[in-house]
């Protein structure tokens, strides 16, 4: 140490030149920097750390740049100091930036809070050797470094939590000295040490243990006895806790006058050297210190790393963690960031093994044990040939030692299980992306990164100015990139390398699914080599499955919807689930769903485009809208009046109806479906597979049974797609419903147009079935015609054509009087009533209109049809309306707003809001109007219908007008003027029926 710099925490911080000099390195603040800086030397310590361990509560806005300010001070003084030294030829201190925070280039021997570690260490080792008073004697060097409390004076976390940590290592090297110089036979020098360290730690039972023995072995065994009366009582009184057995042992061998067991280790014939293998007088091989480096770049994981640094250093016995993942998911960062985090709590060194071979394979645990053997200092001569004796080996040399084993990439936990030290005061970190039933004292299961530490995982690699200049697509980015770390350094360092192109240049390449994977390279890693990895080890049925599963485009699926796509029981497929989870390559939300990570989904669809046959492909594709076809049939069962009739000639199915408890849980199902719903159909079209296309286009026949609860408009694309489809492969009546299904649709379609198109497709309807089959002719061409009159009916209303509305839903009324069917005429009545009311040259009176109404009401009622119910009630509610009784409307509609709300049909209640406004305007109640306009504006964007979008707009400018505020109520009306213009209206028609 002499002539080289070196920094002091073993009390006042101070800066020691290689002179000699002792130097305050600046004011509380530069010093607290320096300490965390010098207690991790070689390794970086973000901006972020430094500020945490500053500030115990919120730091600052201006945190950072106090750190910044006290790196500068820092730096100055270290130059400064150094400059005034003469030449000594040993590198000198030095502060460098790296990413987002600083190292402090400087050897771990050169910081007297190290060296005291290592020292503690040597003296462990050399006593486990045989040698205690070459242990004793290295401790007296350690313990003469402290010069006060260590970092004294200083402020913040970090010196508070540091402090407690050094002061237990003072406390553990006392005792332990003393012990040694007991087993040295030292015993009277040792009386007067101990009962000074009993007045600093009164509480430690090793220490009043040690006086116990120091005295009787001196020949002062009364002393001893009062010795542990004076421990039992300091214990009792102040703490309220009676000795432990350790202590109660010793006090009764020296009652007994048990020499045997009281006497030193030497003297004993069972005393033979803790470390057989180590000769005695050798000087030990320093502790091993393998741990590689932190990446510079590590970001986020602040939870995590918390809990891994408590699980590894409160002291519990065979601390294990575990870290396991998906490939890329930065596993080993996090490990190594943990390992070097908590590396002073075992001051008996780190090893550290990959167990992940160069090509792949998991590596042998007798070559790992090989190589820990050799780092503690055993010779390669002296390794046993067996697994075996390597691993006992391996305990016996950690056995009363302190050391943290990291193994990284684990395969198996048979792989594990030999490189577990047996040791109580020795801890394991492991690495593994599968290792689901290895006791642990913490196991992370780790994810992609959060938002925002995405975001700068990227700017720290390509640098903070490109996610200044474009943080959308750098948030875009991270998003492309699943947040999954790997992927997040090959997009930073994709960028770094091209500083022309600009981050939306990488966002459109990388939003190409057909070349993702290939954008994400980091040198010769790519993602989809560690992709591969781990899709390499799975068993050939598993492999099937995981590319079988990526084929239909879902989000999201059940075991039942694997089981229907595998085609295997329900039992079977979940099995494999549950094992390409525990292999990292599926993920799981809540319990019996799952998932792909983004990427490790578009890996698994580029690898079944070339190792599935088209026919496989096929069969995968049919499961998946065989069961989705299964779903919306159960859920039409649970819910609609007419479910009999229009379930009665589905498309043969191989999945059985699924289980509905009722209405509200088929309503969720098929709300949640409706996303896989969309992708699946469309695919399903690409394909042109007869048998997948028929059970297509009886999905989407059926889904609009839930128009009120869902927004229908989302599958227009699918149902544009299907209809090509079905024409290419099917007969006529499958034709037929694919055009009634898309029809039915493209009614509440967004788009510019689709009422038009609309009105092609089911007038396309009537062509092929005929204006008015029977249902003795079957039952889906019947009620797909009944329909699609009382859709067209709709569709003429919504432009403007009332003589054309009138005539269609006349004869929709015609057509259900044929069955006799009460409720089915009733509700046909219900529509023609809707045009009545609405059209300016009704022809029928508007109190007649409403008696009506009340009629139809009672019958709906009779047989329980909450929508039809609800939607005559508004009819009623209409005719009061246009008929100028307002308040009298107002409270109708406002019953039947709770009605629609209690059964979930949130388009009713978006139509039912806008009315309630008008007739609110109309009895004088602008700004009651105004809040249910907005409420009526917030549902038909919900709905996505343009329809509901105008006439919503329309109506809160009305009312924003009528409350004066004219700048705002412009905005609306213009709005509203533009959606009818693309509905190709002359005029406000009020909304439509479906």
């Amino acid at each position: 140490m002499q002539g080289a710099d070196r920094i002091r925490l073993l009390g006042p911080v101070r800066y020691v030149s290689a002179r000699g000099d002792a130097t305050r390195p600046g004011a509380p603040g530069p010093q607290t920097v320096l300490a965390a800086l010098a207690l991790s030397p070689g390794t970086l310590v973000t901006v972020d750390e430094l500020v945490d361990g500053l500030y115990f509560d919120d730091p600052p806005a201006s945190a950072r740049r106090v750190v910044v300010t006290y790196i500068h001070r820092l730096r100055t003084h270290l130059d400064r100091e150094a400059g005034a030294e003469p030449g000594s030829g040993a590198a000198r201190a030095t502060i460098e930036t790296m990413a987002d925070g600083y190292v402090l280039q400087l050897p771990e021997d050169r910081v007297d809070a190290l060296l005291f570690r290592r020292l503690s260490a040597r003296a462990r080792r050399y006593a486990d050797a045989g040698d205690p008073a070459a242990g004793a004697a290295c401790l007296e060097e350690a313990l003469a470094m402290w010069q006060g409390p260590a970092l004294a004076g200083l402020p913040g976390p970090f010196a508070r939590d540091w402090r407690r940590a050094l002061g237990e290592q003072l406390a553990s090297a006392l005792e332990y000295r003393l012990e040694l110089l007991l087993a040295c036979g030292r015993h009277t020098e040792a009386v007067p040490d101990i009962a000074r360290a009993l007045k600093t730690y009164p509480y430690r039972e090793r220490l009043h243990g040690a006086l116990m023995l120091a005295l009787y072995r001196s020949g002062r065994a009364a002393e001893a006895l009062a010795a542990y009366d004076r421990a039992r009582r300091v214990l009792a009184e102040d703490l309220g806790i009676d000795t432990g057995p350790a202590l109660r042992t010793l006090h009764a061998a020296i009652l007994a006058g048990d020499h045997t067991s009281l006497a030193p280790a030497q003297g004993r014939a069972d005393a033979a050297p803790r470390a057989a293998t180590e000769p005695k007088g050798v000087d030990p091989a320093p502790e091993p210190a393998q741990l590689p480096p932190v990446p510079s770049d590590f970001t986020g994981r602040r939870e995590q790393m918390a809990e891994l640094v408590s699980a590894l250093t409160t002291g519990r016995a065979h601390a294990v963690g575990v870290i396991t993942g998906m490939g890329g998911a930065g596993k080993t960062a996090l490990a190594l960031r943990a390992a070097h985090a908590v590396a002073g709590s075992y001051p008996d060194g780190q090893l550290y093994a990959n167990l992940r071979a160069p090509d792949g394979e998991p590596a042998e645990p007798a070559e790992v044990l090989a190589g820990f053997l050799t780092g503690l200092g055993l010779p390669t001569e002296r390794i046993p040939a067996s697994l075996a004796e390597r691993a006992a080996l391996f305990r016996t040399l950690l056995s009363g030692r302190a050391v943290l084993v990291v193994l990284d990439n684990a395969a198996t936990t048979t792989q594990v299980e030999p490189l577990l030290p047996g040791a109580a005061g020795c801890a394991v970190l492991i690495t593994g992306r599968t290792l689901a039933a290895m006791p642990a004292t913490v196991t992370l299961p780790l994810g992609g990164l959060g938002v925002d530490d995405a975001v700068e995982l990227i700017g720290k690699i390509a640098g903070i100015h490109r996610t200044q200049q474009e943080p959308d697509a750098v948030a875009a980015l991270a998003s492309a990139c699943g947040h999954l770390p790997l992927a997040l350094r090959a997009a930073g360092a994709r960028l770094a390398g091209r500083p022309g192109w600009s981050v939306a240049a990488l966002l459109e390449r990388v939003s190409d699914q057909a070349r993702l994977l290939a954008e994400l390279r980091v040198g010769e890693v790519t993602v989809e080599a560690v992709f591969e990895m781990s899709f390499a080890q799975l068993p050939a049925r598993h492999a099937r499955a995981f590319l079988a599963l990526s084929v239909p485009h879902c989000a999201e699926f059940d075991v039942r919807a694997a089981a229907a796509a595998l085609r295997m029981p329900e039992q079977e497929a979940e099995d494999v689930l549950e094992a390409l989870v525990d292999a990292a390559l599926l993920e799981t939300g809540s319990p019996g769903c799952y998932h792909f990570h983004d990427l490790v989904g578009a890996y698994a669809r580029q690898k079944a485009r070339t190792e599935l046959s088209a026919a496989e492909h096929r069969a995968v594709v049919r499961g998946a809208i065989d069961f989705l076809c299964a779903g919306v049939v159960a859920a039409v069962r649970a819910t609609q009046p007419l479910s009999g009739p229009l379930t009665a000639e589905i498309h043969p199915r191989r999945t059985a109806d699924l289980e509905m408890s009722g209405a509200p849980e088929a309503v969720r199902w098929v709300r949640g479906a409706l996303p896989a719903l969309t992708a699946v159909v469309e695919q399903v079209a690409a394909d042109g597979d007869p048998d997948a296309v028929a059970l297509a286009v009886d999905v989407l026949t059926l889904v609009p049974c839930f128009e009120e609860m869902l927004p229908l408009g989302a599958l227009g694309r699918a149902a544009t797609a299907l209809l090509p489809a079905a024409l290419a492969h099917c007969d006529r009546p499958v034709i037929g419903t694919a055009y009634y299904a898309a029809g039915t649709i493209l009614r509440k379609s967004p788009s510019s147009g689709s009422p038009h198109r609309a009105r092609e497709h089911l007038q396309k309807v009537v062509e092929i079935f005929g204006a008015a089959p029977k249902p003795a002719e079957g039952e889906r061409p019947f009620l797909a015609v009944l329909f699609t009159l009382a859709m067209l009916a709709g569709l003429e209303l919504q432009l403007g054509n009332f003589e054309a509305a009138r005539g269609y839903a006349q004869r929709s009324v015609a057509l259900a009087a044929t069955t006799g069917d009460q409720a089915l005429v009733a509700r046909r009545r219900t529509i023609l009533l809707q045009i009545e009311v609405l059209d300016p040259e009704r022809q029928t009176d508007l109190a007649a209109i409403g008696a009506q109404c009340r009629e139809l009401a009672a019958v709906l009622t009779r047989y329980q049809d909450a929508k039809w119910l609800i939607r005559v009630m508004m009819t009623e509610a209409d005719s009061m309306l246009y008929g100028g009784q307002h308040a009298t409307a107002a409270r109708l509609y406002r019953r039947v707003l709770e009605r629609a709300r209690a059964t979930q049909h949130l388009r009713n209640a978006t139509e039912c809001q806008f009315r309630l406004a008008e007739a609110l305007l109309g009895a004088h109640d602008a700004e009651a109007a105004v809040d249910h306009a907005r409420e009526a504006l917030a549902g038909a964007q919900d709905a996505g219908e343009q329809q509901l979008l105008a006439r919503s707009h329309q109506v809160l400018g009305d009312a924003l007008r009528a409350v004066g505020r004219s700048d705002q109520a412009d905005g609306h009306l213009a709005k509203a003027a533009a959606l009818y213009r693309e509905l190709r209206q002359a005029g406000p028609v009020v909304a439509v029926f479906p």
